[in-house]
């Protein structure tokens, strides 16, 4: 487990920053609200912000994918956790605003 939090925390060090941008843009386009905000982040975060840091883990380190498939983890599954626990925090989020009093 601890190996799929460092490479979870190794591909959140890009998409946590472009996601922040990018929920910048949502709020600036959304009559600048703190849902249009988390809206544009978590669009951002479970979608291009995610392809693009897969994407660029892959280039800086695609030797790392060796270690992780040798302790038994395929980049599929790596990918998949990663994608699962970034969907963990979106519901996290929407359990948040469904009780919430805003």
């Amino acid at each position: 487990m601890k190996l799929l939090l460092h490479y979870h925390t190794s591909l959140s060090s890009f998409n946590i920053p472009f996601s922040l941008f990018a929920g910048g843009l949502g709020y600036a386009m959304n009559v600048n609200t703190f849902s249009g905000y988390m809206t544009g982040f978590f669009l951002s975060l479970l979608s291009g912000g995610f392809l693009l840091s897969v994407f660029f883990y892959e280039l800086r380190y695609a030797s790392r994918y060796y270690f992780y498939y040798n302790k038994g983890y395929s980049k599929t599954w790596l990918v998949g956790v990663s994608y699962l626990l970034n969907v963990g925090l979106w519901g996290v989020y929407q359990f948040i605003k469904y009780i919430g009093p805003w």
